[in-house]
C-alpha cells in the first residue's frame, strides 16, 4: 500500500513538472514572436522612409517660390526689357550697352575692367550689393559671341527669381525650342529675336536661373 502511494505521488509530481515546463516554454515563445513582429515593422518603416523623403524632396524642388504682386510686376518689367534689348543684341544692363557680335574684349575691359574669374571660356563678373552677375565669352577675334545674365541675389524675386515658365509663355510666347539639360536638371527655353537667340534657363524650382544671349546660327 505504501509503495502504491509512493508511485502515485511520483507520477503526480512528474506530471506537474511537465506541465510547468510546457507553460514556461509557451511563455518564452511570446516575447520571441512579439520581437519578430516589431523587427518586421521596423524594417518596413525604415524602407518606407527614404521613399517618403525622396517624394518630399521632389515636391520641394517643383514648388515655385512665393512672389507677391509688386515683386511679380517688377520681374515682368525686367523680362520685357531683356527681350527688347535682345532684339538688338544688347546685353541687359551690362555697362554701356555692349552688343553681342560687335563689342570687343578690349572695349569691355576698358569700360569695366578684367573679370574676377575665368570659367571655361567665359569671363565671370560677380555681382554684389544688388548688382547682377554676368559671364561673357569671345570668339577667336576677341569679339563678344555670348553673354549670360544671372540676375541679382538680393531681392531676386524682382528679376529672374520672379520669372517662371508661365510668365514666358504669357509675355514672350511659345519658345522655338525647349531643351532638357540632364547634367543639371534644368530646362532651356529658346527664343529667336531679331538676329539673336535668347535662352531662358529654368532651374528645378521653375524660376529662371540665368539668360543667355548669342547670335543665331
Amino acid at each position: 500500500m505504501v509503495k502504491k502511494l509512493f508511485w502515485l505521488g511520483s507520477a503526480a509530481t512528474l506530471a506537474f513538472s511537465l506541465a510547468a515546463c510546457s507553460e514556461v516554454s509557451s511563455n518564452e515563445d511570446v516575447p520571441k514572436n512579439h520581437t519578430e513582429e516589431q523587427s518586421t515593422e521596423t524594417v518596413e518603416e525604415t524602407a518606407a522612409e527614404p521613399e517618403q523623403e525622396k517624394a518630399e524632396e521632389n515636391k520641394s524642388e517643383m514648388e515655385e517660390p512665393v512672389v507677391d504682386d509688386e515683386q511679380k510686376g517688377m520681374a515682368i518689367d525686367t523680362l520685357k526689357e531683356i527681350v527688347k534689348n535682345a532684339e538688338s543684341g544688347i546685353v541687359y544692363r551690362f555697362s554701356d550697352g555692349f552688343q553681342v557680335g560687335k563689342a570687343t574684349r578690349d572695349e569691355v575691359y576698358a569700360a569695366i575692367g578684367e573679370p574676377e574669374e575665368q570659367v571655361d571660356e567665359f569671363d565671370f563678373y560677380h555681382g554684389s550689393m544688388g548688382n547682377a552677375s554676368y559671364q561673357i565669352a569671345y570668339d577667336k577675334n576677341n569679339v563678344m559671341k555670348e553673354a549670360r545674365y544671372f540676375g541679382t541675389n538680393v531681392e531676386r524675386q524682382t528679376n529672374l527669381g520672379g520669372i517662371a515658365k508661365k510668365d514666358l509663355l504669357e509675355h514672350v510666347g511659345e519658345p522655338a525650342e525647349e531643351r532638357k539639360i540632364p547634367a543639371t536638371g534644368e530646362t532651356n527655353l529658346v527664343y529667336h529675336v531679331g538676329d539673336y537667340e535668347l535662352q531662358f534657363i529654368l532651374a528645378k524650382d521653375g524660376t529662371t536661373d540665368h539668360v543667355n544671349l548669342l547670335k543665331s546660327k
